[in-house]
């Protein structure tokens, strides 16, 4: 049951998780700016600016990254 759960949730282009203090992008494709007051990722069809203080990144694999810091604001740009 278990690795259906997880097969599950894994089978998505993306997924992107805000809880108090972190945000957790699963199927990232390129860090294109980071700074402590905002962090742009390239995902498939879009860039993912994540906006706030004191930001920074707790945990990066080549598709997976978490994010801690106090995010005032999440934009989705179609460029």
């Amino acid at each position: 049951m278990k690795d259906n759960l997880i097969n599950f949730l894994y089978d998505k282009k993306y997924f992107i998780n805000i809880y108090d203090e972190y945000i957790h992008i699963f199927n990232y494709q390129e860090l294109v700016s980071l700074s402590s007051e905002k962090i742009v990722l390239k995902l498939e069809t879009f860039k993912l600016n994540i906006m706030g203080s004191v930001l920074f990144i707790t945990k990066m694999l080549p598709n997976e990254i978490l994010i801690k810091g106090k995010v005032s604001k999440v934009e989705f740009s179609y460029e």
